[in-house]
């Protein structure tokens, strides 16, 4: 990647944690449902809390959510946009893609995938996230063609964030003019977090979220191809891991055994942290399958330093950002 200029360090937040040295990993997203529906542009900053782009049942969902995390329930669901694309979409329908994360060790989120007419839209979105029993009357809109479609998310979100349209929109342009096919899709997503990342994507169904990809970058990521090291500075995490210790010592199984670990189907577990609140050194176990005999590794992972760097490229506010360094990998 090219050393960011004088202009370009004052201006946005990914050159200056690029910069800075700040690595991605364990600073990836993690859910267990993932809806990703069709929203045609402009988005404009408004989108959350008027009815327009979005239904209202879009603005209640948040709400509905917004308050079971407010009373400590969590929250383990994700909902993002992609722009409408000529290629990939119908005049008077919305697509709607829906992930949903599988129990025990798994590689890929399973995914279901409709067509809805526009007026269907909102209360599909609401059944999907809350109402699952009223599904079958949509399903005479399920597209399942698309089902193990590769679906390559690259936020260009200028509105949220100038870096995310700056530096994704040409990542996004190379990557659909180059890669996109009867197997692969490449959209335009909305911010799903990490401004300081961009260009930043999201792989689906399996999940891996990506950072501080170019050309080379993302042509690699495609292809899966060539040596895995090179990527190690912009892999940020699997989704299918909801802790950030347990992301770092993934990454480095993943140098290990090369592509095919992307392919094994994985979980992890936390067996044991230095502190409850703000751990500094935690022990994990990943357990995978390889050729369908279960195996695992455990690991001590700790954070090493903390780098603070602007978050965003509007504001000058730094948040501290953890780096993690796995001090030993072993087979039990």
């Amino acid at each position: 990647m090219e050393a960011p200029s004088a202009e370009t360090t004052k201006l946005y937040c990914n050159r200056l944690a690029i910069e800075k040295g700040v690595d991605p990993v364990g600073h990836a997203g993690s859910f267990k449902t993932l809806m990703v529906i069709e929203a045609p542009l402009p988005w404009k900053k408004n989108m959350y809390s008027e009815v327009g782009i979005l239904p209202q049942q879009v603005m209640d969902l948040y709400k509905v959510r917004r308050e079971r995390y407010n009373a400590g329930e969590g929250y383990h669901h994700a909902l993002l946009m992609v722009a409408s694309d000529p290629a990939y979409s119908q005049r008077g329908y919305r697509r709607i893609m829906y992930y949903d994360r599988p129990s025990d060790c798994f590689a890929e989120f399973r995914k279901v995938e409709y067509s809805v007419p526009d007026d269907q839209f909102g209360s599909l979105i609401w059944a999907l996230a809350e109402e699952r029993e009223t599904l079958d009357q949509y399903e005479q809109y399920r597209d399942p063609t698309h089902d193990a479609t590769r679906e390559i998310l690259i936020c260009t979100h200028g509105t949220v964030d100038a870096a995310c349209a700056k530096f994704g929109y040409p990542l996004y342009n190379h990557m659909r003019t180059n890669h996109a096919s009867d197997d692969i899709r490449v959209w335009r997503v909305s911010h799903f977090g990490g401004h300081l990342f961009a260009p930043t994507l999201m792989d689906m169904p399996q999940g891996h979220y990506w950072a501080y990809v170019e050309r080379e970058q993302g042509d690699q990521i495609i292809e899966r191809t060539n040596d895995p090291h090179r990527l190690y500075g912009h892999y940020r995490g699997w989704a299918g891991l909801h802790d950030s210790f347990l992301q770092a010592a993934e990454r480095e199984l993943w140098m290990q055994h090369g592509w095919a670990w992307l392919q094994m189907p994985k979980s992890g577990v936390v067996l044991e942290k230095d502190n409850e609140e703000e751990p500094q050194s935690v022990s994990i176990r990943l357990d995978y399958r390889l050729d369908d005999q279960p195996r695992s590794y455990t690991a001590t992972v700790e954070v090493h330093q903390r780098i603070s760097t602007p978050y965003s490229t509007a504001s000058e506010e730094t948040y501290a950002y953890e780096q993690y360094k796995v001090r030993e990998i072993q087979i039990p």
